[in-house]
């Protein structure tokens, strides 16, 4: 067929132009063993997506196919702004399944730490802040990654901006639980699937993971940004996993300057026997946490991000209506301790949650993007539900002076800062906004000094 013809664009690997569900392929972005990912644009919106599609040869095995489809059932499951978010799935007419994503515009952390060399203690923190709570999520679901590495970590701001990172990749997840999203027969005792520089112990000796299997390799990710390389390496993934299995872990210290107390972290990750490591993410986060602030204060006195949400009602108030507005309300809350708020109050159609402001500049300017993505995130996914139509979400978000932690002070007094305007979405005022011009599209219009959010750029 001539060039430009039906076989190039949908032959082994797809060519510009080519649809696929309602995604339009641009340019192959990477080629891997398993499958090719693209970068596509939506045929109706023209934002841009990233389409993974399965080699033909590896869509013919049963047990790669079934691995490639819970990928999708696995990131649709997994909502968190640390985590990539799945925009739809499918299979191309000879069969071949595809998964679209949004794109991430950025480059993983091997690249980043390739780029720029080792990260400083403060900057390793805020990393594995937001990947331990894309994990926090993971494990609630009952999936475990169980291939968290550097490579699967996108850094989506640039350099002089905030740490923005999301988890990618959950190609070989496991569930926890026999409902969870994994827990099938695909993996069998005996079997290692994983990355030989992150690879757990237990991984490699091919026994069946937990939430601990995930946390060595944040062990590793944690050496790794700090120091510029893991802590085992080899010649062969022989020599690699040898190491894993029976060498003692190296301390960061010995390789960059970070404090004492940073290694005795990185070394509980990296127990040998997974019941020597943190029990869980928290765990290993307030330590880490301590580690590396030591005594400055963890916050700048007297501030605090606020999300302030409200289900609200147009028309006769029907039980579907309220139950609708509970809904939304009920994950409102959940969506905001995921992102570190603390809801502070819940009324029956609002909530209102705060978190002390970093005392460091790019922590706090991170805190605030993440509490922005994730009330993004919220009003997107009220409004793409039609089934109750009048039941809007609307949420703001503002940054103002909190006097004593047992006191809201001035973000109390809603009427000084919330949106009146009718109707659903997200606002924020200039304070919360503030330097995070580059990260967020806004339009004015929604009241004296506030800004409607309506999407990422």
């Amino acid at each position: 067929m001539a060039p430009g013809g039906e076989e190039s664009l949908y032959g082994e690997e797809l060519g510009a132009g080519a649809l696929v569900g309602r995604w339009v392929v641009e340019r192959v972005h990477y080629r891997g063993p398993m499958s090719t990912l693209y970068r596509a644009k939506d045929l109706h919106t023209g934002a841009p997506a990233a389409l993974k599609v399965m080699h033909a040869q590896v869509a013919a095995t049963p047990t790669a196919l079934r691995r490639f489809r819970r990928e999708a059932a696995t990131l649709q499951r997994l909502s968190h702004p640390n985590i990539v978010a799945v925009l739809g799935h499918g299979e191309l007419p000879d069969g071949r399944p595809f998964i679209s994503m949004e794109w991430l515009e950025g480059r993983d952390l091997a690249a980043e730490l390739g780029a720029r060399g080792p990260f400083t203690a403060d900057e390793a923190l805020e990393v594995v802040e937001q990947v331990g709570a894309a994990l926090r999520v993971a494990h609630g679901a009952g999936v475990v990654h169980r291939d968290l590495k550097a490579q699967n970590v996108v850094r989506l701001s640039g350099p002089g901006e905030a740490l923005l990172v999301k988890l990618v990749d959950f190609g070989v997840a496991k569930g926890l639980t026999p409902e969870a999203p994994g827990a099938s027969t695909l993996t069998h005792t005996g079997v290692a699937l994983g990355t030989p520089l992150s690879m757990a112990p237990e991984q490699i000796r091919g026994e069946p993971p937990d939430a601990r299997t995930d946390l060595y390799a944040l062990g590793v990710l944690l050496f790794q940004l700090v120091t510029g390389q893991p802590p085992f390496l080899g010649a062969t993934r022989h020599e690699v996993e040898e190491q894993h299995l029976h060498a003692p872990p190296p301390r960061p210290g010995e390789r960059a300057p970070v404090p004492a107390a940073l290694d005795a972290v990185v070394l509980r990750c990296l127990g040998k026997r997974r019941e020597d490591r943190y029990p869980d993410v928290d765990a290993l986060l307030e330590e880490l946490r301590a580690a590396v602030r030591g005594g400055r204060a963890p916050a700048r006195a007297g501030h605090a991000v606020a999300l302030y949400a409200e289900a609200r009602l147009t028309g006769s108030p029907t039980a579907e209506a309220m139950r609708r507005m509970d809904a939304l309300l009920e994950r409102a809350a959940v969506v905001a301790r995921e992102a570190g708020l603390e809801v502070r109050v819940e009324g029956s159609g609002c909530l209102l949650a705060l978190a002390a402001l970093p005392e460091d500049v790019g922590h706090e300017r991170a805190l605030r993007a993440r509490v922005l993505t994730a009330a993004l995130k919220l009003v997107e996914g009220a409004s793409a539900s039609r089934d109750v139509p009048s039941v809007a979400l609307a949420i703001t978000v503002h940054v103002d002076r909190l006097p004593a932690a047992e006191e809201a002070g001035s973000l109390l007094r809603l009427l000084e800062w919330v949106s009146e305007s009718p109707g659903g979405g997200l606002v924020a005022t200039g304070a919360a906004l503030k330097e995070l011009d580059a990260a967020f599209l806004t339009e004015p219009g929604a009241g004296l000094g506030l800004s409607r959010v309506t999407g990422l750029r």
